[in-house]
């Protein structure tokens, strides 16, 4: 039995920094761009969100890639 594991288009998600709430607690918002072709870089994705992240209002905490897999049972 093997497993084999086909990747799946991904998301990159930038967590913005909105401020804090009365608390002191650190307010964030998520934006997500989808539809990442698995055969592009990390560093050509981390280019391209820079560039993003230079258009937001707020400024980026993080940048999060979610990579997706379809996995089949091959006999």
């Amino acid at each position: 039995m093997a497993i084999v594991a086909t990747e799946l288009e991904g998301r990159v998600t930038l967590v913005l920094n909105k401020g804090e709430d009365g608390d002191g607690n650190t307010l964030t918002s998520n934006k997500s761009y989808s539809k990442i072709k698995p055969s592009v870089s990390n560093d050509d994705v981390y280019e391209v969100v820079n560039g993003i992240a230079s258009l937001q209002e707020y400024p980026v905490v993080t940048v999060r890639k979610t990579e997706e897999f379809d996995l089949v049972d091959m006999p």
